[in-house]
């Protein structure tokens, strides 16, 4: 009997201590085992009070720079010191390119953009016509890209050089064909211009021409006898190139007259 009687008194002080809350975060006077782990809401107002703290700390060091504005010369210093801060937290900008100077003058300009009246004052100023660029292009080269026939006309009567190469060896005739103006073209030919002069991959205008598609080029340097059997560097004539071309143009043809979704 006094057995049970111990082992009942030891269970209701342990039945006391639970409803005290010990063990929650405060220790137990009487010395038995507990839990030293907070409760859910006691975690929950620790939690809040940390946050409020730090949100405290943040207004605090944010305000601090703020209390001594007595003077002009203190906002002065706390503008330099948060320009100062940026300026440390700044990714340093990239070191700008070199500027590529193409050597172009004003007549090169005029003759690119169509400036008749301009390049006739240049011209009568003393402009050089057969000046070169950084790619050893005359105006003639600009006037011939640009179509405009009647500054190239002003040019080749001041004496310019109608088969002048550039530096990839291209004439005139060559540029005229790409950029398809077959009125400069045909003035070109009629001023002398070689029909088969090559550049550096051995092609001529009429090689341009094909790969170009260039109907018009081709019938007028035809017409004025250019030679269908120069190679070129790939050992390509102009009439290989023009059966390649229609031999691609024809498998096109076929592969989508072919493809099931131009079936009706």
């Amino acid at each position: 009997m006094d057995f049970l009687s111990i082992q009942q008194l030891v269970s209701e002080e342990r039945d006391e201590g639970k409803v005290l809350r010990f063990g929650h975060g405060v220790p137990d006077p009487r010395g038995w085992p507990s839990d030293w782990r907070r409760g859910p809401q006691e975690a929950v107002a620790h939690e809040k009070l940390k946050l409020e703290e730090e949100k405290k700390r943040k207004l605090e060091r944010f305000s601090s720079s703020r209390v001594n504005l007595n003077n002009l010369a203190d906002l002065e210093n706390l503008v330099q010191r948060r320009r100062e801060k940026r300026l440390r937290h700044r990714v340093p900008p990239k070191k700008p390119e070199p500027l590529v100077k193409l050597h172009r003058t004003a007549l090169h300009w005029a003759c690119l953009k169509g400036h008749s009246q301009l390049v006739n004052k240049l011209l009568a100023a003393g402009a050089t016509v057969d000046a070169r660029d950084l790619l050893d292009r005359t105006p003639v080269f600009w006037a011939c890209r640009g179509g405009h026939l009647d500054i190239l006309k002003q040019l080749l009567n001041q004496g310019a050089q109608v088969n002048a190469r550039d530096k990839i060896w291209s004439t005139p005739l060559h540029v005229a064909v790409r950029t398809r103006h077959p009125d400069c073209l045909e003035h070109l030919i009629e001023c002398g211009a070689h029909l088969n002069a090559q550049d550096k991959e051995g092609d001529t205008a009429l090689h341009e021409a094909v790969q170009h598609g260039s109907y018009k080029a081709m019938k007028l340097l035809l017409l004025y006898g250019a030679d269908l059997g120069v190679q070129n560097m790939a050992s390509v004539t102009p009439a290989q190139l023009a059966r390649d071309w229609q031999r691609g143009i024809r498998e096109a043809l076929q592969a989508h007259v072919a493809h099931p979704r131009t079936r009706c």
